[in-house]
């Protein structure tokens, strides 16, 4: 009796651990200034340096989300996943890195701004970078002019 009662508070116990966080070097360049119709670019470079984050997403944030400015034309790997607010670029293993280059046309004139944190896009949904203040974000401004 003894000896279940250990194995089922080892098991509950285990049910309580906290998950190893989510961890990666994350490098965002993107297009500032274009015209409705012209080519734009946003490239996320990433290196994992925790666990395997599985369906990693880009998660605009922000008002703007830059797939909705731009129509996409090579979405880099990535899958726009409204209801997430995000690209969703597939897993990405322990120590794995990838380059997610995503191309757009610019559709709509105006001063955006887009604020961008990656997370998991999976239940329990959590970020990666993750502090007690919030998660990091990459931030940047874009103006499309008017053909």
């Amino acid at each position: 009796m003894k000896a279940v009662l250990v194995v089922a508070v080892i098991l509950l116990s285990a049910c309580f651990d906290t998950p190893p966080p989510l961890t990666a070097d994350v490098n965002v360049s993107a297009s500032h200034t274009d015209s409705v119709g012209g080519r734009a670019q946003l490239v996320v470079n990433v290196t994992n340096t925790g666990p395997a984050i599985p369906h990693i997403g880009l998660t605009f944030v922000s008002a703007d989300k830059w797939y909705e400015r731009h129509a996409l034309t090579d979405p880099g790997g990535c899958t726009v996943a409204m209801d997430y607010s995000a690209l969703d670029c597939g897993d990405l293993d322990a120590g794995a890195s990838a380059t997610f280059s995503i191309t757009g046309t610019a559709s709509q004139a105006g001063t955006f701004h887009y604020e961008l944190e990656l997370r998991e896009l999976v239940r329990p949904f959590h970020y990666v970078n993750d502090h007690p203040n919030g998660a990091d974000v990459q931030a940047w401004d874009e103006t499309i002019s008017a053909a």
